[in-house]
């Protein structure tokens, strides 16, 4: 079932300096000093960064409605509940069809009269997105944050839906989301080396900037021998997986093709490792830090590694269909949070708290 949490988005309001926040407890006052975000004040009262939009809501008249800034010196008050605020709810209009209505968090009143924006991502993307993740993921928090600098009034929900193929070929061209993430951007200034898919990627999406950089690459067992290789034409005639809703740009830019491989599209990431210990695969093809924490979960660090010789720097973004204007505006709109979020310092917080989270790559 899709899991669907909606609300009415309040964030940080950072203040740029050298000092981390002073220690706050809940149910007092805090005065804010160089250096705080909301994000660090609520990891130190509640022991959860994610509790921000507590403080927000319980401060926004003194905060404002866009807090790009808060004063050194204000006195914030933390609240001793943490739980949402009551309101009237209007489920109906805050959900998407799809999504089950009984999921849907309440909406405070005054927000209905706008239709929330509708995210769609997925899980088994750690740690970038999935629903068992803090926050939901390094990725779900970066636009979550984005979407708050663009405009901390507007509503919206995030539903997880697994099946990411379905994201491009079904729930945003029909309107049913509106905005979908993690994806990759094929290379489509140069449409002559893109695979069809790709082709229609680029052609029917809207890419909002890059939200974060990976390291694609690949996975063989270690007795393989596969990862010493140092030319890709060493991996033609292999058995290479590569999870479904993954753009195999990477693989056809070098030469591996379905002329020169067997390509095998599994759902996640998991699936690729299984058939990889099982021998029925000779390379998994996904991003280093997706491929640690999916041999992480099943035990395989020690069978498995990483090529170190043969590996693409790729992006991360958000995506549109180009039908949907209402979306195309929307990545127009967290372009300009991202860029806020680079200069505030937000951007750094989240991905270094996630990447914490995450501990060393076994």
């Amino acid at each position: 079932m899709a899991l669907s949490r909606t609300f009415l988005i309040g964030s940080t309001a950072l203040l740029l300096g050298g000092t981390a926040a002073l220690a706050q407890e809940a149910c007092t006052t805090y005065k804010v000093q160089a250096g705080d975000n909301l994000r660090y004040i609520a990891r130190t009262a509640y022991g959860d960064a994610d509790l921000y939009r507590v403080i927000y809501d319980a401060n926004v008249a003194t905060i404002g409605e866009k807090a790009d800034l808060i004063e050194i010196g204000t006195e914030l008050v933390l609240p001793c509940d943490t739980s949402p605020p009551a309101a009237e709810t209007v489920a109906a209009a805050a959900t998407p069809e799809t999504a089950a209505p009984e999921t849907a968090a309440a909406v405070p009143v005054a927000a209905a009269t706008v239709k929330p924006i509708g995210f769609v991502t997925g899980n088994g993307y750690a740690p970038f997105a999935d629903e068992t993740l803090p926050g939901g993921g390094m990725m779900t928090q970066l636009v979550e944050m984005s979407v708050f600098r663009a405009d901390p009034g507007i509503p919206y929900n995030l539903t997880f839906i697994n099946d990411w193929q379905a994201h491009l070929d079904a729930l945003l061209p029909s309107g049913a989301y509106d905005l979908s993430f993690p994806w990759i951007r094929p290379n489509c200034e140069a449409p002559e080396t893109l695979s069809p898919g790709d082709q229609t990627r680029c052609n029917d999406f809207v890419f909002s900037g890059p939200f974060y950089e990976i390291v694609d690459g690949f996975f063989a067992l270690r007795d393989s021998g596969l990862g010493a290789a140092t030319k890709y034409s060493e991996f033609e005639g292999k058995r290479i997986c590569r999870p479904e809703g993954f753009t195999t740009g990477v693989l056809d830019a070098v030469g591996l093709t379905a002329a020169t491989i067997t390509l095998t599209r599994p759902v996640e990431a998991t699936d690729c490792f299984r058939a990889l210990a099982a021998g029925e695969v000779d390379l998994v093809s996904i991003d280093a830090e997706v491929g640690d924490s999916a041999l992480a979960e099943l035990g395989l660090a020690a069978k498995v590694e990483q090529n170190p010789h043969l590996m693409t720097l790729l992006s991360l973004h958000v995506i549109a269909h180009k039908s949907n204007q209402r979306a195309v505006d929307m990545i127009g709109q967290l372009d300009a949070g991202l860029i806020e979020m680079y200069e505030s310092g937000e951007w750094y917080d989240i991905v270094s708290t996630a990447l914490t989270r995450e501990g060393p790559k076994p």
